[in-house]
């Protein structure tokens, strides 16, 4: 049996877009979260979950303010926003329902639930108080899947094809969030990366939200043994080699997956340069340096995703690979 290139497509982009639903859930609970624990004085800025999203331009084609109604809406309820949870959740569904003979049939089960319900669900987040509840449904749902997919599917190639789009797509919301959100903090903290002495409960608030925002806080307590910082944060979200969410052990994991799928060179010519961006030689602490890198590991992975599509995608549906 071989795995033909159309196939291979739907299985990357079905990892991505169940990533990009639960990311995006995620980011919107903590956003969310955020404001319980800060003072009902400092700005929320819901804008900036779309500058993390990188859908400002789309959304102020069709909405008319900021607000938080409209934001919330457009990320996660909106059908023709293609970085919504509900077009990423419809989306997926769709690419499993063309791979489905090489799925497990209760992979199929859970999404074809999460399809049903997510409309109706979405619908709600426009309300706060309904809004955490949603999140958390939909995460779980997710999660669940990736379980399903984790625990059950052979490691063949339709698996490395599936894990291959959650990696991309995880590095991606990684280097997006720290370079929104990060680098917003940093911006207006003192020369030695520090908030001034009486901004400083609300910064630690707020990477606290960095490392909830990639479900990394607990993992952060445990390999530093140390109270949140601003180096600390960066480090660990770019560098930390067992962290799952991490860009370093996305990068290693691409790397090796494309190490077990038929031999395309410029694809895994496309992981070295990502590979040594994950290498941090430069001080954490400085907004505008770590700006600039972060922007060439966004290069970097767009790149792989451009070698990967290029390799193994555009061949005219012809077979890339034997479904070992």
């Amino acid at each position: 049996m071989m795995l033909l290139s159309r196939i291979a497509e739907d299985l990357y982009w079905l990892g991505r877009n169940m990533e990009r639903a639960e990311s995006v859930s995620r980011l919107v609970r903590e956003h969310t979260n955020l404001l319980v624990d800060l003072p009902v004085d400092v700005d929320s800025n819901w804008a900036a979950l779309l500058t993390v999203t990188g859908s400002q331009d789309a959304f102020v084609q069709r909405y008319h303010r900021f607000g938080e109604a409209e934001v919330i809406t457009f990320l996660m309820a909106d059908a023709d926003n293609p970085g919504s949870m509900l077009h990423s959740i419809n989306a997926a569904r769709e690419n499993l329902r063309v791979v489905r003979p090489l799925v497990p049939r209760s992979a199929w089960e859970c999404l074809n639930r999460l399809g049903l319900d997510a409309p109706r669900e979405a619908g709600r987040c426009a309300r706060r108080r309904e809004r955490t509840a949603v999140t958390e449904r939909v995460m779980a749902s997710c999660e669940q899947f990736n379980g399903i997919m984790s625990g059950t599917m052979r490691r063949d190639h339709a698996y490395r094809f599936w894990l291959l789009g959650r990696l991309v797509e995880i590095a991606d919301m990684t280097t997006r969030v720290l370079d929104v959100g990060a680098g917003t903090l940093m911006a207006s903290s003192g020369p030695d990366g520090r908030p001034p002495a009486d901004r400083s409960p609300y910064e630690d608030v707020r990477w606290l939200g960095v490392l909830r925002a990639l479900a990394g806080h607990n993992m952060y307590h445990r390999s530093s043994g140390q109270s949140v910082s601003a180096a600390g944060v960066v480090r660990f979200l770019l560098t930390d080699p067992d962290f799952p969410r991490s860009v370093r052990h996305c990068a290693t994991q691409i790397e090796a997956l494309l190490g077990d799928l038929p031999a395309r060179s410029r694809a895994i010519e496309a992981v070295a340069p990502l590979t040594r961006c994950t290498e941090l030689r430069m001080s954490p602490s400085d907004p505008f340096v770590l700006h600039r890198h972060v922007d060439e590991l966004q290069r970097s992975l767009a790149a792989v995703h451009v070698a990967i599509t290029d390799s193994y995608f555009r061949t005219s549906g012809e077979p890339v690979a034997a479904a070992s």
